[in-house]
């Protein structure tokens, strides 16, 4: 009984709490939006030079997050958010013996799909969806032909395979709570690891080889140079998450938030309309439509100004300008309040 007992007690020390895991998931989601509002702010700034930097911010960042994530897989058996938070992977099946805070390479390899590959594909499906569903809805979405098949497909089958997905990933939680289960992801199934919490042997081996690798003068070679340089990278993105943790959650929070009115802030003040503006729309007639000038249809009322429009005159202007045609304003496409006459 003694034995089964320490068994236990060593088990549950070893394991993470749920706290812990949810964190480290959540790490790195808050993580990019900030990146790309930061690329955002260097576009705007100066277009001409970093304008490139907003258009491909996702490819930066999975580049990015692909360095970083073998350096630590490679060098401490966990991803940069489990780092963060004392966290190792361990491997459940390995025909050889491994070294301490490594992996096999089969579990290396998956670890990085799971970790790198997997959350760009769902972002840039998800990107697609948004789109696509926007287009529906502006009866802009081509009618004929086998890509448009797909396109609709795709519209109906994304949501479900979403719904899918996040209720497994519920499923792993409440199951990981319950301790009925090793993992708290499907992914790390897949990847045949699970998370465990680092002890002083782990924390001694972590100590030496961050001596060794932040030494300069130990540098012998252009791979350990490298590995001189990802250490610092990450040493660095360490330190200073714990001062920036909030400021990154007040970030992902405020450019999420659909009441703040950034984009008026970020605008300068407009010029006056001209005054050819102002006779076009007393030339109107109640119904017209201030940019195509013919009867409106599908009625859509820009909140900034309070003009009524035809709605896929709007909205292509809107994208296109981002601001309103006739007071100047600056406009968005999520400022548009479609109005439903009765007929």
């Amino acid at each position: 009984m003694a034995e089964y007992g320490a068994h236990i007690t060593i088990t549950s020390r070893d394991r993470p709490s749920i706290f812990d895991v949810i964190a480290q998931d959540s790490l790195m989601s808050t993580l990019q939006p900030a990146v790309k509002h930061a690329f955002r702010v260097l576009a705007e700034n100066n277009p001409a030079r970093y304008g490139w930097c907003l258009l491909y911010h996702s490819e930066l960042f999975l580049l990015f997050n692909l360095i970083i994530q073998h350096h630590y897989l490679a060098n401490y058996g966990a991803s940069f958010a489990e780092n963060f938070y004392d966290l190792k992977r361990v491997n459940l099946k390995s025909a050889r013996k491994l070294k301490p805070l490594s992996l096999s390479r089969r579990s290396h390899i998956r670890s990085l799909m799971t970790l790198v590959g997997f959350p760009y594909l769902h972002a840039s499906f998800e990107r697609v969806f948004l789109q696509l569903r926007e287009m529906e809805g502006d009866d802009t979405l081509p009618k004929r032909g086998w890509k448009p098949v797909l396109q609709r497909f795709f519209l109906r089958l994304w949501p479900h395979v979403h719904f899918v997905w996040e209720s497994l990933i519920l499923i792993f939680y409440l199951r990981y709570m319950l301790g009925k289960s090793k993992f708290h992801s499907p992914l790390l199934l897949f990847c045949g690891v699970r998370l465990a919490t680092r002890n002083e042997e782990d924390f001694q081996i972590i100590d030496e080889r961050a001596e060794a690798m932040l030494a300069f003068r130990n540098i012998r070679n252009i791979p350990q140079l490298g590995h001189w340089g990802m250490e610092r990278i990450g040493s660095l993105l360490t330190n200073s998450l714990e001062v920036t943790a909030f400021f990154l959650q007040f970030l992902d929070w405020f450019y999420s938030s659909g009441s703040t009115p950034r984009s008026i802030m970020s605008k300068p003040i407009p010029s006056p309309p001209q005054e050819s503006d102002v006779k076009k729309l007393k030339s109107l007639k109640s119904g017209d439509c201030p940019i195509c000038c013919k009867t409106r249809k599908q009625d859509t009322v820009l909140s900034v100004s309070g003009y009524v429009f035809c709605y896929s005159c709007i909205l292509l202007y809107v994208k296109r300008e981002r601001k309103c045609p006739v007071t100047g304003y600056p406009a968005a496409s999520t400022q548009l309040i479609r109005i439903y006459l009765d007929a």
